[in-house]
């Protein structure tokens, strides 16, 4: 990964991230690392098969140094989602900074889905964050100090009709996001939301299977033309991640080129879809 510019001081900080050894939790892991942080992250061994990336984890242990620790988990478990938590805690001592990235998606229209598929989403996106919450917090609190940061989507605010349910997951964490930066504010806790936009990462590597279609859908994706890259969303998060960011609690960031103003990009891909469905 890119060595990212940005710099912060999280010397004496532990980190935990979930989802963590590809994409955008991997470089936001990588950079708590070479700003200081001791950082933890979970990861699915089967999720990385799956995507063809079987050494993720491997990979991201070397780029955090000797400190590093992966913790496998299937996090569409609550309870294996807790006991991962338990075990970065147990691993690091403490946890000062939450990094709530790991999800599913599920590409259908509502009426497509099965109970199975709705249930994994909701699972994973949002049981299996609160079972890691409600792990965290407490040492939090007893400590005076922590930041939460979730990594949502453009979807809570531009809804996609090809992952309904991801989207409503998404929404409902950046709601609880809010309810967690009031109830913890008097204990110096601060929780804040990420939201991406179009990053090129190995989730959406089947969208270009057809170049020709991935640049059409890059180009409109949002009013910069492009889709960003993992490291686009680093910065926000050491943000967040810092003592400059004090002050900063229960509000998004959005990491989106402006497609969050710009409703075009679920257009487009929904125009794709419906048109790879008719061809199909």
């Amino acid at each position: 990964m890119a060595q990212n510019a940005i710099q912060v001081d999280l010397s004496g900080r532990s980190a935990y991230v979930t989802g963590g050894s590809r994409g955008i939790a991997a470089a936001i892991a990588t950079a708590l690392a070479r700003n200081g942080a001791r950082v933890a992250f979970n990861f699915s061994p089967e999720a990385d098969a799956a995507a063809g990336k079987t050494q993720a984890a491997e990979q991201l242990l070397a780029e955090l140094g000797a400190e590093g620790c992966a913790i496998p988990a299937d996090m569409s478990d609550p309870a294996v989602a807790r006991s991962a938590a338990e075990a970065a805690l147990d691993r690091l001592g403490q946890v000062d900074i939450l990094v709530l990235s790991a999800s599913v998606q599920v590409h259908r229209p509502i009426l497509e889905m099965s109970m199975d598929d709705i249930d994994r989403q909701l699972r994973m996106n949002i049981a299996a964050n609160i079972a890691t919450l409600q792990a965290v917090i407490p040492r939090m609190r007893r400590s005076g100090y922590g930041r939460i940061i979730s990594i949502g989507s453009v979807q809570e605010q531009v809804p996609s009709q090809e992952m309904p349910v991801y989207s409503m997951t998404k929404s409902a964490l950046e709601n609880l996001v809010r309810n967690l930066a009031v109830e913890n504010a008097p204990y110096g806790i601060t929780a804040n939301n990420i939201a991406p936009g179009l990053i090129q990462t190995d989730r959406n590597a089947f969208r270009r299977a057809d170049m020709a279609v991935w640049n059409r859908l890059a180009r409109n994706a949002n009013p910069m033309g492009r889709a960003g890259q993992p490291e686009n969303v680093v910065g926000a998060a050491l943000f967040l991640a810092s003592d400059a960011a004090s002050f900063v609690t229960g509000t998004t960031i959005h990491v989106t080129g402006g497609s969050h103003i710009a409703r075009n990009m679920n257009d487009l891909i929904n125009t794709e879809t419906a048109n790879a469905r008719q061809a199909g």
